[in-house]
């Protein structure tokens, strides 16, 4: 069972080095097929400010460096797109972020934003997470460690998933995993949107 607990994160993985900058954004390899609301990618776009995006669908990302977080759906880009937690982050102050394909039953796509700290907080709020994309099911976890967002937005973020053109999502409620209370949250498709199956 690779979910975190209580002993904390993996030591991930390979190093998003280009990412060590704020407001920036990689597009990396899946390392297989992921379909998301029924479209099948094979590279994902890794933002520093805690989401991912498959962009328009032709290898570009508008505005994957956005660091003002908007609820879900939203029509604003950038859209498409897998949040944990997405706010403000400077992996350029802190912290460093990482990925890594798990070819085991179930295969999967792990991103970990380790101690990256929210912007303009002198380095000290820092955030550990991630998020799996399972191949098979084509569910979501998020999973969450440490967490401090104090500075912006409220002490707020926006979690949750959105589609290619930003007219269907679903927008998690953040304040229990914020207080740490939720862990981990797993979304799975329905054929028309994703929907939470499960909490801890």
């Amino acid at each position: 069972n690779d979910k975190l607990n209580e002993k904390g994160f993996f030591a991930l993985y390979n190093s998003i080095d280009n990412l060590f900058e704020d407001d920036d954004d990689e597009e990396v390899s899946l390392g297989g097929t992921f379909s998301f609301y029924g479209i099948d990618y094979e590279n994902v776009f890794v933002s520093s400010n805690g989401f991912l995006s498959f962009g328009n669908g032709n290898g570009s990302c508008p505005d994957c460096d956005e660091n003002n977080p908007d609820p879900f759906p939203n029509t604003d880009t950038p859209n498409n797109m897998i949040a944990p937690l997405w706010n403000d982050l400077d992996p350029d102050d802190g912290g460093n972020i990482t990925y890594k394909y798990v070819m085991n039953m179930p295969d999967k796509f792990i991103t970990q934003w380790t101690e990256v700290p929210e912007y303009d907080s002198d380095g000290n709020n820092t955030n550990t997470f991630q998020v799996a994309l399972y191949f098979d099911s084509g569910c979501i976890e998020f999973r969450y460690g440490s967490l401090t967002l104090e500075v912006l937005n409220g002490g707020n973020a926006t979690v949750g998933v959105e589609n290619i053109n930003g007219t269907v999502g679903v927008d998690i409620q953040t304040a229990r995993i914020l207080d740490g209370i939720i862990t981990c949250v797993r979304l799975c498709y329905d054929g028309t949107n994703y929907t939470v199956v499960d909490e801890q």
